[in-house]
């Protein structure tokens, strides 16, 4: 995104509202095969559960190994055709599982969850729902040193100009009421609380939890910032001996949710909203696994040289590199960029102007941070610049006057210091 003025008043971004006249999503066909991404390495391939030739079922659970916490769940039947290790972004190690779609056998489901779950549990949920579309997270409900005392349902967006979640709210009610239902049964945590924007709030009423109004303005529906603005009573509440925590599902988790424990079937197609090159934005329904070429041959957009390819929204997306780049249970939201229109960055040193310090919804001390991070003194940035108390809007970028890629200097930052960490740990 472009910012082409100087100001001393903060810009104002706001969130797009979904309209009266939303057409409904374009599914996307799976032309040849799906590709899953499991957050975890494969060192050695007797680990891996599954190999090469194997055929897998729609719904199967895919990981590295029998007892790895982390999976995805195959959206299609078929064979596997590639188990590899993948570089994610900071050279995360995973491992990229391809599956050729068996056209025959493409809606033959896996019994394995209809089996096992007769009735929800929380055991059942963590097991066979965290590869779901919105990737719900259950380890905050088994982390002994978290005291979960509500459950936050995002009917709002994580970025600038998705419409994602307000779908869920707008046309599947219902559904998310029946999730709901499903989350209060199985963590035994009644204080469920819907996040919506104002123009959803009728609708969200029937949902039968807490109705919570966000505001239109960027970055108000960070999950810390609801709980810091909108929670924040409710959470001081109480006698407790530990400080309160908060869960946070998405409402496109939370509508998937009931629909696998109503039906026994699990929800394997992800909606997302498409934005190409000339602004036009669309909702689209992929399978999970789904490479990109498929979803621009199905909107007619072509991607030359140059383009920039994001998948997020404007202010926190990533770029990837390639069109066989896969869609995964938490893209809400891909963008085509034209080499024209990308924002140009540059290689000046911070003038000390001040505008990330004005507009950081946190108050860190970004200009100070910025010359640490830099400089790659992580620690000093750490303890001296307060870069744990980063949300990692994008704002302070957006306003850079010389155009300092400043979110990208943060994520690298936590991510080298996370990785330090865990160096250390193991030694």
């Amino acid at each position: 995104m472009k910012r082409s003025f100087f100001g001393f008043i903060k810009p104002r971004l706001t969130y797009e509202a979904i309209a009266d006249t939303q057409a409904e999503p374009a599914y996307v066909q799976v032309s040849e095969k799906i590709r899953l991404l499991l957050d975890q390495p494969a060192e050695h391939a007797a680990e891996i559960v599954l190999s090469v030739g194997d055929h897998v079922k729609s719904g199967q659970r895919i990981q590295t190994a029998d007892d790895a916490g982390e999976y995805e769940l195959s959206s299609k039947s078929g064979n596997i055709t590639d188990i590899v290790p993948y570089l994610g972004m900071m050279q995360k190690r995973m491992t990229a599982v391809t599956i050729a779609v068996d056209p025959e056998s493409a809606q033959t489901p896996d019994e394995t969850f209809k089996q096992e779950s007769p009735a929800p549990t929380l055991e059942s949920a963590a097991r066979f729902l965290q590869g779901l579309p919105g990737k719900p997270d259950f380890s905050p409900f088994f982390d002994p040193g978290k005291l979960i005392k509500a459950i936050v349902v995002l009917g709002v967006e994580r970025d600038l100009m998705a419409v994602t979640n307000q779908y869920f709210i707008k046309t599947g009610i219902e559904s998310i009421k029946t999730g709901i239902d499903v989350l209060r049964k199985i963590t035994g945590i009644h204080n469920v609380v819907l996040a919506v924007p104002e123009h959803l709030v009728q609708v969200a009423g029937a949902s039968g939890a807490g109705v919570k109004t966000v505001d239109s303005e960027y970055p108000a529906s960070h999950p810390q910032l609801i709980v810091r603005h909108i929670l924040a009573d409710e959470m001081k509440s109480g006698d407790l001996s530990a400080p309160a925590d908060v869960a946070f599902f998405s409402a496109e988790a939370v509508s998937a949710m009931g629909a696998a424990f109503n039906t026994g079937q699990l929800p394997l197609n992800k909606l997302l909203t498409f934005i190409s090159k000339d602004g036009n934005k669309r909702l689209a329904c992929a399978p999970i696994g789904t490479p990109l070429k498929d979803i621009l041959e199905a909107f007619n957009e072509t991607v030359q040289d140059a383009d920039r390819i994001i998948f997020g929204g404007p202010m926190t997306g990533t770029a990837v590199y390639s069109i066989d780049e896969p869609v995964q249970p938490d893209t809400d939201m891909i963008m085509i960029q034209d080499r024209s229109q990308i924002p140009e960055s540059a290689d000046i040193a911070c003038i000390n102007c001040g505008e990330c310090v004005r507009v950081c919804p946190v108050n860190v001390p970004v200009n100070i941070l910025v010359r640490l991070l830099e400089a790659e003194k992580y620690e000093a940035a750490a303890s001296e610049a307060e870069l744990d108390a980063c949300i990692e809007c994008g704002l302070c970028t957006y306003v850079c006057e010389s155009r300092i890629p400043i979110f990208q200097h943060i994520k690298l930052a936590k991510h080298t210091l996370e990785r330090m960490k865990a160096e250390e740990s193991n030694a």
